[in-house]
């Protein structure tokens, strides 16, 4: 058995004994994790201690958006407010980002990426998105649009629900 067989095997096994398991969604979510978690791993040995993913994300984000709340960097990031913070302090500490009084309003605080923390993201993100290059090549054309597009039906179908509860 393999890593990648062992979905295959776990679909035989859980049917006899988890009678009450949705066997194709459990294998399908178990492929989906398997695949994203061999990709991003790959991918992320392209950080080289340089910068954390979460790091990367929110040099992208600031660097794309400009100056930004924290709620904001949260939301666009897909982070906690207390881990966009807390990663947000680190990023300041290390001279990335700079936090900076709203004018308007004597509450908030913008955060805005440093010229430091842009020549950073740049130069780490050039590595990562060659290695996302190579794995995105590896898919026929017009695949990548239909996992694409799948999934962003799936994860607005989650963001729908979430809002109703």
């Amino acid at each position: 058995m393999t890593y990648w067989s062992f979905v295959e095997h776990f679909s035989k096994v859980a049917n006899d004994r988890m009678p009450w398991l949705d066997v194709d969604a459990a294998a399908f979510f178990m492929t989906l994790h398997r695949a994203f978690e061999l990709i991003v791993y790959d991918i992320r040995g392209e950080l080289d201690q340089r910068l954390t993913p979460a790091g990367l994300r929110v040099l992208i984000v600031l660097s794309s958006a400009g100056q930004l709340t924290l709620l904001r960097v949260a939301e666009l990031t897909g982070m906690s407010r207390a881990a966009a913070s807390a990663l947000l302090k680190r990023l300041e500490a290390e001279k990335l980002v700079t936090r900076t009084p709203a004018e308007n309003d004597g509450r908030s605080i913008l955060i805005e990426a440093t010229t430091e923390g842009k020549q950073l993201m740049e130069t780490v993100y050039r590595d990562y998105n060659a290695r996302e290059s190579l794995w995105f090549s590896r898919l026929e054309p017009g695949e990548a649009e239909v996992i694409k597009t799948a999934l962003s039906r799936l994860a607005s179908s989650v963001s729908g629900a979430r809002r109703r509860n």
